[in-house]
């Protein structure tokens, strides 16, 4: 996850992708922007932005809509607090008339004003507790509502970390309050034992060095997960190691080779190996990876993933990924209660 340095500068242009990650949004490149006054809205669409606003913070805070501008199919709204502790910016769909997303800009000093105690505490000690060597800092946060997305979360709530280590916590309204976190490491703060695994777990999946270029930590509070991820320059390779157990959970390497959607259903209408053909090529991967035998397990195939699973209860299941050459380049533990 990188740094978002360019909140202020298009803050305009947010809900193009307001979706987390929000670094990843991207902009249409035929886009063309007309400004307006919010007077030029119908009385309908302001009452509907109004109350997208009023939602997330609150009847009793004042609020105002300062510039509209025109994205061809969407209107991008936006306004302030009128205490001064935050910015506002609503995109109302004009083909389906309705709020895409809402977004209130909070100024970390408004902490304390914007956001429930408890909820607050809780924010907090999680932001603590995460690294007890390097607690989290933030520098800002936002409450975020897109109820149309179809990742998750969309309805939230997300601070954004201060300093040289790029950082993100979320707290998903929908799921309880549910906390996430996750926050980027210099190499040089990571663990050599982990680096050198990661390295060499990606060595056992491709047969070549893949140099570790980018470290983050990530925490999933409800879910009791915590792991490491480790990619390769270009993010297209990556480990997971469990921040708990020291073990991997997860490695991908580059391995896609088809062209398109319609290219991967045509080559994989049909499995690319039985049943025992996929046992006895990943069986030894399998061991070598997570140490676990394969020996017993049932085979499930779905288009390029074969999943190895055994009934008895208790045991972990291993999912892994073909490609058109015939070569498995993923492998990933599930583990029986849900973690992984």
């Amino acid at each position: 996850m990188r740094k978002f340095r360019w909140i202020s500068a298009v803050a305009v242009l947010i809900f193009v992708a307001t979706a987390l990650p929000v670094q990843a949004a991207t902009i249409p490149a035929a886009a063309e922007t007309t400004d307006k006054q919010v007077g030029s809205l119908t009385p309908t669409v302001v009452s509907r932005l109004e109350k997208a606003v009023q939602e997330l913070i609150g009847s009793k805070t004042a609020f105002q809509f300062d510039d509209v501008t025109d994205m061809g199919k969407t209107w991008i709204v936006e306004g302030e607090l009128e205490d001064g502790t935050a910015t506002l910016q609503t995109e109302y769909n004009k083909e389906k008339n309705r709020v895409d997303s809402t977004t209130i800009r909070y100024k970390i000093s408004s902490l304390g004003k914007a956001m429930n105690a408890p909820l607050k505490t809780k924010v907090l000690n999680s932001a603590k507790a995460f690294d007890s060597k390097r607690p989290l800092q933030f520098e800002a946060f936002w409450r975020v509502k897109s109820p149309y997305q179809s990742n998750k979360p969309s309805n939230y709530w997300v601070f954004w970390g201060a300093g040289e280590q790029a950082s993100s916590l979320y707290v998903d309204v929908d799921r309880g309050n549910a906390i996430t976190i996750n926050a980027d490491y210099a190499l040089k703060r990571v663990d050599p034992v982990l680096l050198n695994r990661a390295m060499n777990t990606f060595k056992r999946v491709s047969g070549q060095r893949i140099k570790v270029q980018h470290a983050s930590r990530y925490k999933d509070e409800t879910k009791g997960l915590s792991y490491w991820s480790f990619e390769d320059a270009n993010e297209a390779s990556e480990v997971k190691i469990s921040a708990v157990t020291g073990k991997v959970l997860a490695v991908s390497t580059y391995g896609v080779d088809w062209n398109d959607d319609a290219d991967f259903k045509k080559t994989f209408a049909s499995p690319k190996y039985t049943a025992s053909e996929a046992l006895k090529l990943v069986k030894p991967k399998a061991q070598m990876l997570f140490n676990i035998n394969l020996t017993g397990y049932k085979v499930k195939v779905q288009g390029n993933q074969y999943t190895f699973s055994k009934q008895q209860k208790g045991t972990d299941s291993i999912v892994a990924k073909v490609n058109k050459k015939g070569t498995f380049y993923a492998y990933s533990l599930h583990s029986f209660d849900g973690k992984m």
